[in-house]
């Protein structure tokens, strides 16, 4: 027996769920934007995209000089990337209604993209989470199309999506490594050739694109990276024995040192938490100031040799231990154990309580990080975004509630676990049914590029929920393929619309 409901919406013509999901993300956005007024706008890397850090790729600070540009405000860059976020997100959703045909899992759909708190609060600062996502996004969307109609063109658009989030993220270079998976699964053989030279090509184009960038606007093509930072955030929990050869490296142990031992000292769990509070201290808020410092340095992206040096000789002391932090800080990406639940900030409180923090020594920021940081504040009208003193980073907050934690779980684990089984079923293809390898090769595809984001990641980051930020449009995407399987074949038919 039909439900009067679900025939009413199985009814629903292509404009009108088109107007329901442009209505759906119209609403979602304004209410963002609404709680996103008079809110700080920086944290304490923000200032290094919009005055071109040299350790930054090029996208993110060419998005805020062009808004600078338009508008005379690089403040309006919020409004404006929230805005692009949220499109991206529209198209997201129209390509799976014209994949799928089932207006109200298309609506369902919707509403899971748009569904996400995180996402909106992490998209009103000026970090790169939002128009990574929205890449990510006009990436699944153009790979619902890829199902129905693989061609070269849509090819094309795969890398070009893939190009500009990588310059704007580089963890998003994933997104190479799933269109060859694609299209090595569903492409002719005599054009893979061809497919395989246009990835590379764009592959190279966004490895370019920053030292092309910097040497046009500064003459200079020096480029940094903040690999080094994120390796030695790894290594600060790990013991490097005797393997300390160097003032640089001494001073580092020597700061690390009581912060591992007190960390060890707390239950396992709320330890992540309290290695990503330290981290950010010992890293940011002394670390590389201090050997900033010491060099008679102008930045802390000057520092990366020298850290990179000391990660290099704390990984090889101990390289077990880094593998250990970096399968940890993966599995828990994956998973969404990133985020902080009401329960655990209280046991946080309790042990810090028991057990007084060690206090990480503060150094001033170096001269042009510090002028960096006041020119941000006067811009964009909010408070210097300085690392913050000793004690401030025990006034532990309650992050989400356990509810919805549980929920995106949940979703994250299923669309993990959906990812890797696709992948392995490449190896497989004979048993599957023709009709359905498509979809198969896309959820595969889909997969490489979840765990390929969150793997490249985490060999850097001990993992912030924002880091999952960008892959939500990748859980969305696999999810709503999966949950199509029961509907039968007309899933998988070609759209007669599509070229």
């Amino acid at each position: 027996m039909n439900m009067p409901g679900a025939t009413g919406f199985s009814r629903l013509n292509d404009r009108k769920v088109l107007l329901a999901q442009a209505m759906m993300t119209a609403l979602g956005l304004a209410l963002a934007l609404w709680r996103a007024a008079g809110s700080n706008l920086l944290r304490s890397d923000s200032p290094s995209y919009p005055y071109l850090d040299p350790s930054r790729t090029i996208g993110y600070p060419a998005f805020l000089s062009f808004v600078r540009l338009v508008t005379g405000h690089v403040a309006w860059a919020v409004p404006v990337q929230m805005t692009l976020l949220a499109a991206a997100l529209l198209t997201l959703g129209w390509s799976f209604h014209r994949f799928s045909r089932r207006p109200l899992l298309s609506l369902a759909f919707q509403a899971l993209l748009i569904g996400s708190p995180v996402m909106w609060k992490i998209s009103a600062l000026i970090m790169t989470e939002a128009l990574a996502t929205a890449c990510v996004a006009l990436w699944c969307a153009q790979l619902l199309r890829m199902l129905k109609a693989p061609s070269r063109s849509g090819t094309v658009l795969l890398v070009a999506a893939s190009v500009v989030g990588t310059i704007i993220r580089p963890s998003l270079a994933a997104l190479f490594v799933a269109t060859a998976l694609f299209e090595l699964a569903v492409g002719s053989r005599t054009g893979r050739g061809r497919t395989l030279v246009v990835i590379g090509a764009g592959m190279l184009a966004a490895w370019v694109a920053t030292p092309l960038g910097l040497y046009l606007v500064n003459g200079a093509a020096t480029t940094s990276s903040p690999l080094a930072r994120g390796v030695l955030q790894h290594t600060l929990f790990c013991s490097p024995g005797g393997m300390v050869r160097d003032a640089d490296a001494k001073f580092v142990e020597l700061n690390a040192s009581p912060v591992r031992q007190y960390v060890e000292t707390a239950p396992p769990n709320i330890l992540p938490d309290l290695k990503r509070i330290y981290s950010g201290e010992l890293r940011f808020g002394l670390i590389i100031p201090a050997l900033g410092e010491m060099h008679k340095l102008e930045s802390g992206w000057q520092t990366d040799p020298i850290i990179a040096r000391v990660a290099k000789e704390r990984v090889e002391a101990n390289p077990m231990c880094y593998a250990k932090s970096v399968i940890a800080a993966d599995f828990r990406m994956a998973t969404y154990g990133v985020a902080r639940s009401p329960g655990v900030a209280n046991r946080i409180r309790d042990f810090i309580a028991a057990h007084p923090p060690v206090r990480v020594p503060a150094a001033p920021l170096l001269p042009r990080d510090r002028r960096d940081s006041l020119k941000a504040a006067n811009e964009f009208h909010e408070p210097p975004p300085f690392p913050l003193p000793p004690a401030m980073p025990f006034k532990v907050t309650d992050k989400s509630p356990l509810l919805l934690i549980l929920i995106t779980r949940l979703l994250f684990s299923g669309a993990a676990l959906l990812g890797l089984l696709s992948v392995f079923a490449l190896a497989i293809r004979p048993k599957i049914a023709l009709r359905d390898w498509n979809s198969v090769a896309g959820m595969a595809a889909l997969g490489a590029a979840f765990h390929g984001m969150i793997a490249i990641t985490a060999i850097v980051e001990l993992g912030l929920t924002r880091y999952t930020v960008p892959v939500w449009p990748v859980v969305c995407t696999l999810l709503g393929i999966a949950v199509l399987g029961p509907f039968g074949t007309h899933s998988w038919q070609r759209d007669p619309a599509l070229p």
